[in-house]
């Protein structure tokens, strides 16, 4: 068996997408011949909290952890500023910040470089060194963001010349939150050089979707794409009908997702479909902003809304398996075209319709189409919306439901995980 060293901040309890990829691939690496090694934090000052995803962690994984010094955490906790403001996607949900919000800002953009787990790269390296000197690995793996992580890998290859794979979960210098981290020019050139050495550094750039690899390409060695997926569970064999018209979305819900045409087509058929109200409640989990809780609340919608907030990895299939439509949301922003949800890939194997809004020229919609489901609507085609939205109202009230879709046991963590161990193996014959 070789080993993997994979180098992550985000690791259970830990809640949210940017675990489970890692988390998955752990699981079922050992069954392709990997034995895979974990390096954390030991007291990370992640967001959200899933003790779930502790279940999922193997007993007999080695684990090795130490601790780390966040000083923008200690900023913010003397000045002000909590992680809202400079959470992913959230900084910009706000018209207008106070001046303590705008500084902290534009200090975790200027002085936190590539991001605020920056101080944990030379402990790490120290650690890590003298760990592999008694302990060789094979490869070693680092997942970003925060793509401090990166850097840890770059010091160990300078080190060591061990083989190493750079895992791109979103972009670095091409991140959209940057230009409202108030980023100056000299900041974005240190991004850029760092990003660069890291790109040309390591012997293999992984990246979650085709759109995201071709970005990296021209300053990489090699390019490897392998998406996020799911894991096969149970799923209910009889095709049992919803009690409401209920459309479901769980995960990250903020300003630049917020599907406000959506809405207003749904506020239109309230008023114009006998019953439409009645039947239509509208299921929101995950971290879903308060401005579009706002925004729904105060209209005549707020009725149909339940509002869950963040709940475990582990109950979202129930409300996917009690839900008519599964809705799927990009972002209204340029980076939309590479964006691949997660949760696309749990959508597919529950056997419910899928409403999908975002750009037509992307990734997600290219999986789409090539498992022949219905393609993406733009966020702001109110007539197409509504037609899509009126064809599964009249579904729903003929007991209509889906077929199960064929064509994803590409998309299982199993298969996804054995593509990885053969990068891994190709890897290593490189020599």
């Amino acid at each position: 068996m070789q080993k993997v060293l994979i180098i992550t901040y985000y690791w259970p309890p830990s809640g949210g997408v940017g675990v489970q990829r890692w988390l998955k691939f752990s699981k079922y690496l050992p069954e392709n011949g990997w034995v895979p090694i974990i390096y954390t934090p030991s007291n990370p000052d992640f967001e959200l909290t899933d003790l779930s995803l502790l279940n999922e962690v193997p007993q007999d994984f080695e684990i090795l952890q130490s601790p780390i010094y966040e000083l923008f955490s200690f900023y913010r906790k003397i000045f002000g500023g909590g992680k809202a403001s400079t959470r992913q996607g959230i900084v910009s949900e706000k018209k207008q910040s106070s001046p303590i919000e705008k500084i902290v800002i534009w200090i975790r953009g200027n002085f936190f470089i590539p991001d605020p787990r920056v101080w944990w790269v030379r402990p790490s390296v120290r650690f890590l060194k003298n760990y592999i000197k008694k302990n060789p690995v094979d490869v070693i793996v680092t997942t970003g963001p925060p793509h401090s992580m990166h850097l840890i890998g770059l010091g160990l290859k300078n080190k060591f010349g061990i083989k190493w794979i750079a895992d791109f979960r979103d972009p670095w210098s091409e991140w959209d939150v940057l230009p409202r981290l108030k980023v100056t020019r000299r900041s974005m050139s240190k991004h850029m050089k760092l990003e660069r050495q890291v790109l040309s550094g390591c012997d293999l750039v992984l990246t979650v979707s085709p759109r995201l690899a071709e970005t990296f390409r021209p300053h990489a060695k090699r390019v490897g794409v392998i998406t996020n997926g799911f894991d096969q569970r149970p799923t209910n064999v009889e095709k049992i009908k919803p009690d409401r018209f209920r459309i479901c979305h769980v995960g990250l819900l903020n300003e630049t997702r917020n599907p406000e045409v959506l809405w207003q087509v749904l506020n239109d058929l309230c008023n114009e479909e006998e019953g439409f109200t009645d039947d239509l409640e509208i299921i929101l989990a995950g971290n879903v902003s308060s401005y579009v809780i706002e925004k729904l609340m105060s209209g005549t919608l707020a009725r149909n809304v339940v509002n869950h907030g963040f709940i475990p990895h582990s109950d979202v299939f129930d409300l996917y398996q009690n839900s008519y439509i599964l809705l799927l949301l990009l972002n209204q922003t340029d980076n939309a075209k590479w964006i691949i949800p997660a949760k696309l890939f749990e959508y597919l194997q529950t056997g419910r319709y899928i409403l999908p809004l975002g750009p037509l020229e992307s990734d997600a919609n290219d999986i789409l189409k090539a498992i022949e489901l219905n393609s993406f609507v733009e966020f702001n085609d109110y007539n197409q919306i509504k037609n899509r939205l009126i064809d599964l109202y009249m579904k729903y009230k003929n007991n209509d439901l889906p077929e199960p879709i064929k064509g994803i046991k590409q998309f299982t963590r199993r298969q996804l995980t054995a593509d990885l161990a053969t990068l891994l193996n190709e890897i290593i014959a490189e020599g």
